[in-house]
């Protein structure tokens, strides 16, 4: 059982809305009112492919292998939008709301996918051993989680994964000039953003992981990253 604070509780519902919305083949974005359209640098943030997690960065990055275990911390509808089934890896998902993962299992049924797992569960208090994956990715999550929590969800990130092991990682850009359109676009979405500071963020990771490259060109700010031995 997924055990919520009020903001993960938002977060929660707001995504079991989207997939009520799929269902009912309604597009959130077309909802989206011309005041946030009209902001600089929207069509960037809802068409810049590099902002999510089939960027080539990530791949390219994690450099998946037959026998890895790789973990999709968030995983949102990932399966079904970018096929990491592909992936030569074995796929695990996880996600705080529970129709986005009871779709993408029928969506690995109906397709006849084989991956790992997919799990309802806080990204804080997984179902995993130990040292499980090789690889992993935390894609459009930390937005929404307050400092503390994102302290305990990098705590749980590390124990299951491998000393040495990857993981790609990110939060809003603060210092982007279309930060604050993204942030208008998340709030209308009914996914408000707690910002943290690439400082903020730094010190959590320092303790349980290594800093092997930053890209703050764009408007998340992306982590690649090792976690330590």
């Amino acid at each position: 059982m997924v055990e919520m604070n009020s903001q993960q509780s938002r977060i929660r519902e707001a995504y079991d809305l989207t997939v009520e919305q799929y269902h009912k083949g309604i597009d959130p974005l077309e909802s989206v009112p011309e005041e946030i359209k009209s902001l600089p640098g929207y069509e960037e943030v809802i068409n810049n492919v590099s902002l999510g997690s089939s960027a080539a960065d990530i791949k390219e990055y994690l450099k998946p292998e037959k026998g890895m275990h790789f973990l999709d911390a968030g995983c949102c509808a990932n399966l079904a939008n970018y096929r990491f089934d592909k992936w030569p890896c074995t796929y695990y998902g996880v996600d705080i709301s529970p129709a986005m993962i009871e779709a993408m299992k029928t969506f690995a049924l109906k397709n006849g996918i084989s991956i790992g797992g997919l799990h309802n569960t806080d990204i804080a208090n997984m179902p995993f051993d130990d040292d499980f994956f090789q690889i992993a990715a935390l894609i459009g999550v930390l937005e929404y989680c307050t400092l503390e929590y994102s302290k305990r969800a990098l705590r749980e990130m590390r124990r299951v994964l491998q000393p040495g092991a990857k993981m790609v990682l990110d939060i809003p850009n603060l210092d982007h000039p279309y930060v604050e359109t993204m942030f208008r676009l998340e709030e209308h979405l009914r996914r408000p953003h707690i910002p943290k500071g690439r400082e903020a963020l730094e010190n959590l990771l320092a303790p349980m992981f290594r800093i092997e490259h930053a890209d703050d060109s764009r408007v998340m700010l992306k982590y690649f990253v090792r976690a330590e031995k």
